[in-house]
């Protein structure tokens, strides 16, 4: 048996002291690298939002007087960032399977967002609030909204174009 084992270990070629620094170094800027590389990748601000995105949502609109209860809404919508903290947008509006409002597409809004580091913010117009977070390396946005003068509530998501 202890011949076996110094067979194996005579088998293993030996590597130099220099040649497994080497080795160790290079692996470690190869890790330094990729650590920095996914840094950069997370780090988002004002111009990770950059041109125009398809919207859609759905959501829940609270009673009027014609309905005494909470009923559908939903959107389609294009929105065009300037990646400097502004947006127009036009959208159109289903409540409850009525009427489609804006049907022409005539209708623009204006409004401004933030974007923190970790790729969250706001996009805020007229009454309006969506709380987002930025997926697909700023391609995507996914987003909950409020808007407190209404009661509107939804929940959707963007898709650049």
């Amino acid at each position: 048996m202890k011949n076996q084992n110094i067979m194996f270990t005579r088998s293993v070629p030996k590597m130099s002291k220099a040649r497994l620094i080497r080795s160790v170094l290079a692996l470690a800027g190869v890790a330094l690298i990729m650590q920095v590389s996914l840094l950069c990748a997370q780090a988002y601000d004002l111009s990770s939002l950059n041109g125009s995105y398809a919207d859609s949502f759905a959501g829940f609109a609270p009673p009027t007087p014609q309905a005494n209860s909470y009923g559908p809404v939903d959107e389609a919508g294009l929105y065009t960032f300037d990646g400097a903290g502004g947006f127009t947008a036009r959208n159109v509006l289903n409540f409850g399977g009525g009427a489609i409002l804006n049907a022409s597409w005539s209708q623009t809004f204006t409004g401004t967002y933030t974007v923190n580091t970790n790729g969250t913010g706001t996009m805020t117009w007229t009454d309006h609030r969506r709380h987002f977070v930025i997926g697909a390396g700023g391609n995507e946005l996914k987003y909950v909204g409020t808007d407190p003068n209404t009661g509107i509530v939804v929940g959707g998501s963007m898709v650049k174009q």
